[in-house]
């Protein structure tokens, strides 16, 4: 029986997305900020961060570029987010199915 990888892996984008939220609204109350990131430390020590790399970039520069040419575009957090799942052989699991689903090849499971 073949070991299935159970690794969960997250970009490093959709880390600063999720620590913008914690940020946001605890700013002016630095001791609830510090003890949610913390919190969010901890959470997120559960996935394997995949960092931006050059041929991330590349491949989000060809889904952009695919994209404007079908008149259509998406954020560049979205671009490298998609890039990142793709460059690596991934399923994005997104609730953004909006944004996602207009990109050609890119394997989605919606939560």
């Amino acid at each position: 029986m073949d070991a299935v990888d159970e690794t969960v892996y997250i970009s490093v984008i959709t880390v600063e997305e999720y620590l913008r939220e914690i940020y946001y609204p605890y700013w002016e109350n630095k001791p609830m900020l510090k003890r949610k990131l913390m919190e969010a430390k901890r959470d997120l020590s559960a996935f394997e961060i995949l960092p931006v790399t050059y041929e991330i970039a590349v491949k989000a520069s060809e889904i952009e570029v695919d994209l404007i040419n079908r008149g259509e575009a998406v954020s560049l957090a979205d671009l490298i987010i998609a890039a990142t799942a793709m460059h690596h052989n991934l399923v994005l699991i997104t609730r953004n199915v909006k944004h996602f689903k207009r990109i050609r090849k890119l394997v989605i499971s919606y939560y």
